[in-house]
């Protein structure tokens, strides 16, 4: 068994960006960057041998392969890349650990649950977990057979009090229902995301010279940069900034440039955006430019001298631009807002500004949102209409970086110190190893079920009373002398399942022969079958009457 699995999909590891028929953007979600920002530090920073990934189908770990060939750290040492899809993994052992870019998929848990030892432990990270997928996600740590060796990772201590909070909730709602006292079996870890600060860092004065030039930012201005989706109900709405940069230009007589490098789902969305400049902030000037392209998206950190996020959206997390921002040598200037608060220290290396909301405010929002009488788009709008960032703080603490150089070079710089210390993918990586292993000590072996997952058990016991008869393993079956194996779609059905070789086949039933269901399993697992394909070979040799029972089953 490979120490650690990695659950790979393309949609959790790889930046994707597809448009709409008008031309908007509907890809790059920030779970998508993180995702593939941590596959680059695993493949460089990672402690291992062979990448071991358990894959849906072998199609879609293409790009993973990819990846692999093409990385770096392939040119440094000799790694091999060992995929396992889904169907193989639920016949075999893959690893100690199984890793997952979303919470831990509870039906690797169900599956767990009626296997036999060895076994492996689960684990998974939190992104956006405002949707009812991802509570039901959060719930099922509760229902579903996950154990004490899972684990369950928190990217700040905001998203941990909010997972708490779920469990909470639902755990109480458990033993009122049916009594007894809930407990949460996964354990569940506060772990960062992480930043390349090789990939970004301070800009050479040249680099800055030449950034600016392509931004069209003139040497007498400050910009101020915002990077990320432009999403005034998603993401965090343009008001408060707007309103601070306006603010600042008015009180300070310095000329502002702020820069949203970003993109919308639709055309009407980055339209009203503009038009929101004009009107919430006529005194400053704003660029537009298209956050999609990676090269754009990398290069605006080197023109910018203030970096600004002010989110207010449930579905922000954790905040990975702020890390990037300062791994740039930037101040940062964000809301005080889930897991900001975690990497953003006031008053060294930037400004948090106070976000409030008013108790019982979308008051049935989420029972809404359940019931089908909103959507998940209405809901987040309906959700970020509730809190409000702090317009004066905002405005004041906006002014003091424009007009105070010094202090922008100051938080910078400390800002760079805090993340090479802190956030830099190969301390993370490390942290995430280090909890692995302490999954794969903890990991006991649990007896395997008769009759498989309790949350749908087997045919067996589920349908007992369906067949007026079930074979008992001493029922004698004989060969039907002149049958042989048919060749039909009305008798192939999911062949997959069992022994397909015609050769093998014949080897097995060569001669008409009368002998114990046991004896005829053990048979076919001489082929090399495993038990599983035994017995459905057993069966479809019984249904199309290459097989009779000549003893009466019970």
């Amino acid at each position: 068994m490979a120490p650690v699995a990695l659950y790979y999909h393309p949609d959790g590891y790889l930046e994707r960006t597809t448009r709409t028929a008008s031309g908007g953007a509907m890809g790059l979600m920030g779970r998508q960057v993180a995702g593939q920002q941590f596959l680059d530090a695993y493949l460089s920073h990672g402690m291992w041998q062979t990448l071991t990934a358990v894959v849906p189908s072998r199609e879609l770990a293409e790009p993973l392969v990819r990846t692999c060939q093409e990385h770096p750290s392939s040119k440094r040492q000799v790694r091999r890349l060992q995929l396992i899809t889904e169907a193989e993994y639920a016949t075999s052992s893959a690893a100690k650990v199984l890793h997952f870019p979303t919470p831990p998929d509870e039906r690797f848990a169900w599956l767990r649950h009626s296997r036999t030892p060895p076994q492996t432990a689960l684990c998974g990270v939190t992104h956006t977990l405002a949707s009812p997928q991802a509570v039901a996600a959060l719930c099922s740590l509760i229902t579903a057979p996950f154990e004490s060796c899972d684990a369950i990772i928190c990217t700040s201590h905001a998203v941990l009090a909010m997972v708490r909070a779920v469990l909470d909730e639902y755990g109480g709602y458990l033993a009122e229902r049916f009594g007894g006292k809930h407990r949460v079996r996964p354990r569940i870890e506060v772990i960062p995301l992480g930043v390349n600060p090789e990939k970004f860092r301070p800009a050479t004065n040249d680099e800055r010279r030449s950034s600016r030039a392509k931004l069209q930012v003139r040497d007498d201005e400050v910009m101020v940069l915002c990077v990320g989706r432009l999403s005034h109900h998603a993401k965090a709405h343009p008001f408060p900034l707007f309103h601070a940069a306006a603010e600042a230009a008015k009180r300070t007589s310095v000329k502002i440039h702020l820069v949203f490098a970003g993109w919308a789902a639709h055309p009407a969305v980055a339209e009203a955006f503009r038009d929101g400049a004009k009107q919430f902030a006529p005194n400053v000037r704003m660029s537009f430019v298209d956050g999609q392209n990676a090269t754009v998206r990398e290069a605006v950190w080197q023109a910018a001298d203030i970096f600004a996020s002010l989110p207010d959206n449930i579905q922000e997390t954790f905040g990975l631009v702020i890390l990037e921002a300062m791994a740039s040598g930037l101040p940062v200037l964000a809301s005080d807002w889930d897991g900001y608060r975690d990497l953003v220290v006031e008053n060294e290396t930037g400004f948090r500004v106070p976000t409030f909301s008013l108790q019982g405010a979308a008051s049935g929002a989420t029972l809404r949102l359940l019931f089908g009488q909103t959507n998940y788009d209405h809901f987040l709008a309906e959700c970020s209409q509730t809190f409000t960032v702090d317009l004066v703080t905002a405005a004041e603490r906006l002014t003091q970086l424009v007009a105070n150089a010094a202090l922008r070079t100051q938080f910078g710089t400390a800002g760079r110190t805090r993340v090479s210390k802190s956030f830099a993918w190969s301390h993370i990586i490390h942290r995430y190893e280090t909890l692995w292993a302490e999954q794969a000590r903890d990991v006991t072996p649990f007896p395997a079920r008769l009759h498989g997952p309790a949350s749908y058990p087997e045919l067996f016991c589920t349908f007992a009373q369906y067949p007026t008869r079930w074979l008992e393993p001493s029922t004698i079956l004989e060969r039907v002398a002149g049958v042989e194996p048919p060749n039909h779609p009305l008798t192939n059905m999911e062949a997959y399942l069992r022994i397909s070789d015609s050769d093998k086949l014949a080897r097995v039933l060569g001669t008409p022969v009368s002998q114990s269901v046991e004896d005829w399993l053990a048979a076919l697992q001489a082929t090399g079958a495993s038990l599983d394909q035994s017995t459905a070979t057993l069966t479809w040799l019984f249904k199309y009457n290459l097989l009779r029972p000549i003893t009466t089953p019970r």
